[in-house]
């Protein structure tokens, strides 16, 4: 998770090539809920053209596994139920194991 951070902060932007559109990729992380070892909540606004797309991530480390639950194509500010989806799938995790 250290390493995931430290990525995102010193490489927050890419810019997508051989594909001929032009798009770009622009990284953020945040904390994430209070779940597991460690949280965190990583958002990715995609760019091409006009079009824009965020995409939004949990990552929850449970000792040495890591649970992520991913809600592509949302509309800004549309990951307010991504917690607790997370939340869900670590409880799913933590009973079943996977």
């Amino acid at each position: 998770m250290t390493d995931l951070r430290t990525l995102v902060d010193r490489c927050p932007t890419l810019a997508s090539s051989g594909r001929g559109d032009g798009g770009s990729y622009r990284f953020a992380v945040a904390p994430g809920p209070q779940l597991g070892d460690d949280s965190i909540h990583l958002s990715c606004t995609v760019t091409s053209g006009l079009d824009t797309l965020e995409c939004d991530s949990m990552l929850v480390r449970i000792d040495t596994a890591l649970v992520v639950v991913q809600a592509e194509g949302n509309k800004f500010g549309g990951d307010k139920h991504l917690a607790q989806v997370a939340e869900a799938a670590l409880r799913r995790y933590q009973t079943t194991g996977s």
